[in-house]
């Protein structure tokens, strides 16, 4: 990920929450902020609610993953949360039935 660095600290992420959209799938929410930068900020969230750590910790790698495949399509500039929601488990848990 060449142009991106992690959001770290809380205000970041509390900024994102309240200034910033959001767009909604089934399993995931997206929250994003213009940083008037030339890199995009990225920050995962998964609930304790979700799971225990291990699952909720691949999750994460799994979002990192998917965030790098597509990271070419995304404009530079932003600031993004990428929140779980619950169904996600149900993918990762089909996956690896393959």
């Amino acid at each position: 990920m060449k142009n991106t660095i992690s959001l770290n600290r809380n205000e970041q992420f509390l900024a994102v929450y309240r200034n910033g959209k959001r767009a909604y799938h089934k399993y995931f929410t997206l929250y994003y902020l213009p940083n008037k930068k030339d890199v995009n900020r990225l920050g995962f969230k998964v609930g304790k609610k979700l799971a225990k750590a291990v699952k909720r910790n691949r999750l994460r790698r799994l979002m990192r993953e998917c965030y790098r495949l597509s990271e070419h399509r995304i404009a530079s500039g932003y600031d993004i949360i990428m929140a779980a929601r619950e169904g996600c488990l149900e993918i990762h848990s089909y996956e690896e039935a393959k």
